[in-house]
């Protein structure tokens, strides 16, 4: 029987919340102060974190499936896209009704095969929140060559180390512009964000160890963890090289505590849900956040902390209503169609 990790639920819950705040912070007029403009914005980090908690979860259900041969190609990404395209399809649609441009409607189409990562600058600006869908959607396609380069402990280690490399030299040399236009996201581009998928199976091979070591001096990791987390505020943030290499290790260290520990914060049943449909909630964010815009629901109180702090809440409680809402509509659909 495949073992759960419940913390999990809660860093993946935890990272999309953080990040729907960062934007809303980007995308409003909030004086958050000296300190909480910048920890808000550094927020916009924790997309690393979802993205190893992803590489985690791929390898704890199918790395032995596809290294034993026991897995259905057709299944498996049948079953990717029929749960990311429905829900994904609606928002581009409500995307070209609201802004009706030819280059919207051609970004959407190119969006909906879910494999616009493939595109050499991957910045959508329908749903742009996807580009994130991109990378991962990508991670699934080339999963079984991930398998592959992982088949061994050692020789995932390397491949590990090798992904570090491609990415500094992403950093220090193809993202120059001799090769990208102005504008050109890193972190937007796989293999700039390898090391934080790959990361993830890596601590998938070798949790046994890890947990071993992380539950006999806990309060040890979790002391190095903290310390991690608030050196990463005091090492530069240059989109590129550094922040590659600071992210890593510091979600790794959060991971490997995450797996060997049990947690009342991160595991129970508010967590479990709120992960479970953390995708949604990431990719619909902007979408909510334009309705709040549109009635004047942003300034309720003025620009400081009780303003973001209402428009936050307010903004999630309408995520999960919307996203209630549409499963329910899809399962009514979907039931009429089979009838």
């Amino acid at each position: 029987m495949k073992e759960r990790y419940d913390n999990l639920d809660g860093l993946r819950a935890i990272s999309c919340l953080c990040i729907i705040a960062m934007h809303i912070r980007a995308n409003a007029d909030y004086n958050l102060g000296t300190v909480g403009n910048p920890i808000v914005a550094s927020w916009t980090h924790f997309v690393p974190l979802f993205l190893m908690i992803s590489g985690f979860g791929m390898f704890c259900g199918y790395y032995e499936r596809f290294k034993n041969g026991n897995i259905d190609l057709n299944s498996f990404y049948g079953k990717r896209y029929k749960k990311l395209l429905p829900f994904f399809i609606t928002l581009i649609v409500i995307d070209i009704v609201m802004d009706r441009s030819l280059s919207h409607v051609i970004e959407g189409i190119t969006e909906a095969t879910l494999v616009f990562g493939l595109l050499p600058n991957n910045q959508p600006e329908v749903i742009g929140v996807s580009w994130t869908l991109g990378v991962i959607f990508l991670f699934y396609m080339l999963f079984p060559f991930i398998v592959y380069l992982c088949w061994t402990k050692r020789r995932g280690g390397l491949t590990f180390i090798s992904s570090i490399i491609i990415s500094l030299f992403c950093s220090i040399y193809y993202f120059t512009d001799k090769f990208v236009i102005e504008g050109f996201a890193a972190r937007h581009n796989f293999l700039y964000c390898a090391p934080w998928i790959i990361g993830g199976g890596i601590v998938y091979l070798n949790r046994e160890a890890i947990k071993d070591f992380v539950q006999r001096y806990r309060w040890v990791w979790f002391g190095v963890s903290v310390i991690f987390t608030v050196g990463w505020y005091f090492l530069p943030n240059d989109d590129g090289a550094i922040t590659m290499i600071k992210n890593t290790a510091l979600f790794m260290s959060w991971l490997m505590y995450a797996i060997s520990v049990d947690s009342k914060v991160l595991g129970n049943k508010v967590m479990k849900y709120l992960s479970g449909i953390s995708l949604e909630l990431y990719l619909a964010q902007m979408v909510i956040f334009r309705v709040f815009e549109k009635i004047h629901c942003l300034y309720l109180t003025g620009h400081g902390w009780v303003s973001f702090l209402l428009v936050w809440v307010g903004m999630v409680i309408g995520l999960i209503m919307f996203i209630e809402i549409w499963k329910w509509l899809w399962t009514l659909a979907q039931r009429k169609l089979e009838s």
